[in-house]
């Protein structure tokens, strides 16, 4: 009977100290302590951790099916991929949701042989650094904000990240000859364009000759990959070179750090 009590008084005493922490005035604050308390990783066991989680996403439906959806499009544009750029990722030692999706861009990145993989998270500690450079990752030292050229085919891989992040990936993609080369998973654009009508910016320009496919999460740990969707921008689907109004560009949105890091806080509390 004593082990059943203390079994009862420790998910008892979690349970008060989850309701405390949601009940402080200051959630952000509390989260943002969470992240910077979290004790860091042995990097050579963590690694073993990531390595086995690798494993299981590359066997799991939901990256079997996702594959399937991104072949498709890889296929209209008739190249192979050769970058993943990867931003506003998360703490993924520190949060269950950021380290599922951590094991996701692995496994997408050997699944397709991608030799460059480029991350940036200002929240990344630099045994994370070291642990995504152990995996075949870099991580650039300065924050473009979202400015990223796609030079060659690139899949961006945004998980949950705030709307002016994708909309200057396609601000610094906006020629007819450069924005096929984008393959973007982020938040829907059609549900973004629902709620937000700001038709002076690069998002809402786009969405009618966006194709867009609902990544269905069906993934086996619920709000890892919910509500993403893979949106590509197919060459013959664009207005011509020469329609000035379409291919003029607006200025680059401002991407607050502090909305940035809010967004990957959100991530510590599932």
């Amino acid at each position: 009977m004593s082990g059943s009590g203390e079994d009862f008084q420790v998910v008892t005493r979690k349970k008060w100290i989850a309701r405390k922490c949601l009940r402080r005035r200051d959630r952000h604050k509390s989260e943002s302590d969470y992240l910077k308390d979290c004790p860091d990783v042995d990097v050579d066991k963590f690694k073993d951790r990531l390595e086995r989680l690798c494993t299981k996403m590359s066997q799991s439906d939901y990256f079997m099916l996702a594959m399937e959806t991104l072949q498709q499009q890889v296929d209209v544009i008739n190249r192979p991929l050769e970058r993943i750029v990867c931003l506003g990722l998360g703490p993924f030692s520190r949060t269950h949701i950021a380290l599922h999706q951590a094991a996701f861009v692995v496994s997408l990145q050997r699944h397709y042989q991608i030799k460059e993989a480029i991350y940036f998270d200002p929240v990344f500690r630099e045994s994370e650094k070291e642990l995504l450079r152990l995996f075949d990752g870099s991580v650039i030292a300065e924050d473009c904000a979202g400015k990223h050229e796609a030079t060659v085919p690139t899949l961006y891989y945004l998980p949950h990240c705030p709307y002016p992040l994708m909309n200057n990936i396609l601000w610094s993609n906006w020629t007819r000859d450069t924005l096929p080369n984008v393959l973007l998973v982020s938040n829907s654009f059609e549900m973004l364009t629902m709620t937000r009508k700001t038709p002076k910016d690069h998002i809402n320009q786009v969405v009618e000759h966006c194709t867009e496919t609902p990544l269905d999460d069906d993934y086996e740990h619920q709000n890892v990959f919910n509500d993403l969707s893979l949106h590509t921008f197919p060459w013959d689907s664009l207005p011509e070179t020469d329609d000035e109004i379409f291919w003029t560009r607006c200025a680059p949105m401002k991407v607050n750090e502090d909305e940035l890091i809010i967004e990957t806080e959100s991530k510590a509390t599932h």
